[in-house]
């Protein structure tokens, strides 16, 4: 069978090395969980890639009917085109074409309804769900502009480990400012993903610094399905997250015996320097602005499993052991689950063609909206502009 083709506008298919990657792994036989606004199962480019869907809104939904604000809700079709798009028309061609989608919708963006619970208990839920449902990797584009996060996580993430499960996640946007990187990429053991640009040099509002960067992948341009048909162009850290996710899945599928460990080491020892950054990752210290690097999916794939291989599970559970324990937890905890109201808030991106009713084919320089103050992040500081002819 013939490698899949990128789609129209897909640099960072051929410049990052995912073609050739395609040759020897489509993604075939493994689940990537979405967790985020839902995924339109009824867009052309997704046709056939959601395998189960199920809504943690609490709004009666299905998971595949997209949910949020205006500004938010095309988002968990974006972020499933970047994984497993199909290439079809004018569409991408997902990082990992053959890979199915598990989707989980929960309330991303403003507005949210009385009657939606909390965002984190929603995120926990969704976890677990896709753990259950058989998810081999994990996706979430999404965060709170806090390092913290609720006790509840620790078994939830716990849980997703010792199912042999790879959460990756984005670490936010300095354009919605964030300073330092935002739960869950700062969650132990998450894959932490910052952005960036076409020329592979750090793009600056595409990111946020802290130790939970991990790796750092194309944020520039990237072309997506938009949930109510049509495509568009997507930026940000949100978009670096999924190629970041469809590379493990290359990799899962390829040699299914790895571990989520063994993957992880695979794609952090195979990172490349990042273009004009002069400070460099020791061997037990990642660079707070990086992390290990640039992304690599070919050398990934190719890569011998490191020696030493650090264990997500364990990683976790002494930073529990660390950190939960007397006034420190009770601190954790306050900071961590705030009532929503209040601070913490997260950013969500802001749709710079809303009053468009539908997408049409073709290109357009992306622009960057006003950004809007909201409850949960929703994967970072993406702005979107719809093609034009």
């Amino acid at each position: 069978m013939a490698a899949p083709k990128a789609g129209p506008g897909q640099w960072f298919i051929k410049d990052y090395g995912i073609d050739k990657v395609w040759k020897k792994s489509t993604g075939k036989g493994v689940k990537v969980a979405v967790i985020d606004s839902g995924v339109n199962t009824d867009h052309e480019d997704l046709g056939g890639v959601v395998t189960s869907a199920k809504d943690f809104s609490g709004l009666g939904k299905d998971g595949k009917t997209p949910i949020g604000g205006k500004t938010t809700i095309h988002h968990g079709t974006a972020v499933a085109g970047v994984i497993a798009g199909q290439g079809t028309g004018a569409g991408p061609t997902g990082v990992a074409p053959d890979a199915k989608i598990l989707s989980a919708s929960m309330w991303l963006g403003p507005d949210r309804p009385k009657e939606s619970g909390s965002t984190r208990e929603q995120a926990e839920k969704a976890l677990r769900w896709s753990v259950d449902s058989g998810a081999k990797v994990i996706n979430m584009s999404l965060g709170w502009d806090d390092p913290g996060w609720p006790e509840s996580w620790d078994d939830a993430f716990a849980y997703a480990y010792k199912k042999d499960v790879l959460i990756v996640a984005c670490v936010g946007n300095a354009s919605q400012g964030a300073t330092q990187a935002w739960s869950p990429s700062t969650v132990p053991g998450v894959i932490g993903v910052g952005g960036l640009d076409k020329n592979g040099r750090v793009l600056d509002d595409s990111t946020a610094p802290g130790t939970a960067v991990d790796l750092m992948g194309p944020a520039k341009d990237i072309p997506i399905p938009y949930y109510s048909g049509g495509y568009a162009e997507g930026q940000g850290c949100s978009f670096a997250s999924p190629i970041v996710s469809g590379a493990a899945a290359l990799i899962r599928s390829d040699n299914p015996k790895l571990t989520a460990d063994e993957v992880r080491a695979k794609l952090q020892s195979s990172a490349k320097p990042v273009a004009g950054h002069k400070a460099v990752s020791t061997e037990d210290k990642p660079d707070p602005t990086v992390g290990w690097g640039r992304l690599n999916p070919q050398a990934a794939v190719k890569a011998k499993v490191p020696g030493k291989i650090v264990s997500a599970e364990t990683e976790l559970a002494d930073w529990v052991k660390m950190h939960r324990r007397g006034e420190a937890k009770a601190k954790e905890t306050e900071t961590a689950a705030p009532d929503e109201s209040e601070s913490p808030r997260a950013v969500a991106p802001t749709d710079i063609a809303a009053s468009q009713s539908t997408p049409i084919f073709g290109f357009a320089v992306l622009g960057v909206g006003a950004l809007a103050t909201l409850v949960l992040l929703v994967a970072s500081t993406v702005s979107f502009a719809r093609r034009r002819r």
